[in-house]
């Protein structure tokens, strides 16, 4: 499945390069996660057991 370009990426990406890190909030489903996962260098989810030790 491709990404879909949001209004809010080119916003999210200015306030990513001046602050260094961001916080996303919306309802389920409306692709926070993806949104993240395009923008960022890594990714790290704490569901995964193995992260977790």
């Amino acid at each position: 499945m491709s990404y879909s370009h949001r209004i809010a990426d080119i916003q999210l990406a200015e306030r990513l390069d001046a602050f260094g890190a961001i916080l996303i909030e919306g309802p389920k489903w409306c692709g926070k996660t993806t949104t993240a996962e395009q923008m960022s260098k890594s990714v790290i989810k704490m569901q995964d057991t193995e992260m977790q030790e």
